[in-house]
């Protein structure tokens, strides 16, 4: 096996726990929001199999692009002064750079 190869499996390795802790984190702090116990454990769990799955495909780059994203649309939505405002606009900046993150990996791909 080529020292590539095996440098790339421990790095998918190390993605998974960071893709979690991120997105369970995600899902438990939706669930504060909406001020619900069982929305907290649900989400929470949903979010960390999600990101288990992304880390184990190698996303740690996407990752990031995502929580800047909801870091962004969270600012601008707690600018406005409404908490279901505030929701929308995170899972909203969490989308769009989401997608704007896989369209720009796609075009530097292709140069």
């Amino acid at each position: 096996m080529k020292k590539s190869q095996d440098l790339s499996r421990i790095k998918s390795r190390n993605d998974i726990p960071f893709g979690t802790l991120l997105m369970g984190t995600t899902g438990v702090l939706i669930g504060v929001v909406i001020d619900s116990e069982m929305a907290m454990i649900a989400v929470g769990l949903l979010g960390s199999l999600i990101g288990g799955l992304v880390g184990w495909a190698g996303g740690r780059v996407f990752l990031i692009i995502i929580c800047f994203g909801v870091l962004m649309g969270a600012f601008l939505g707690y600018r406005s002064g409404d908490r279901d405002i505030l929701i929308m606009a995170a899972g909203t900046g969490g989308a769009i750079a989401g997608f704007m993150g896989a369209q720009g990996s796609l075009f530097l791909k292709n140069k």
